[in-house]
């Protein structure tokens, strides 16, 4: 609904269409019997036709204008590039990266904590 507010009638259909064509491709109903595996036929306005860096021409299209936008926080809460699988996203975000000024950082995190016994010791003497 977002996507028509504003448009004409005939970009209203084009959306229309697009999201009902997304739809039956997850629904599995294009590309006949599916048995995990099917062909699906992309229409020619949306394939990426650049052999040479087509993650780079996917970036350019849906984020044109990142350089002088990176740091607002609302300009990628409104986009976004999604991919079935991990190692292409790590692929987009690679080259993502690589425009941005500065050096990049990298942030751990852990799904799990360590036992300090000192911090145990603490908890039990004020219980």
């Amino acid at each position: 609904m977002r996507l028509t507010v504003g448009s004409d009638q005939s970009d209203i259909e084009k959306i229309r269409d697009f999201a009902n064509w997304l739809l039956d491709i997850g629904e599995g109903k294009l590309g006949g019997p599916n048995d995990g595996e099917t062909i699906i036929d992309i229409p020619d306005d949306i394939l990426i036709n650049d052999p040479d860096d087509p993650i780079d021409l996917l970036i350019e299209f849906v984020y044109h204008s990142i350089l002088e936008k990176y740091s607002s926080t609302k300009y990628f809460q409104e986009i976004a590039i999604l991919s079935p699988k991990n190692e292409v996203l790590q692929e987009i975000n690679d080259c993502l990266l690589k425009k941005f000024p500065g050096d990049e950082v990298e942030y751990l995190s852990s799904d799990s904590i360590c036992e300090s016994e000192f911090v145990r010791e603490q908890f039990d003497a004020n219980l």
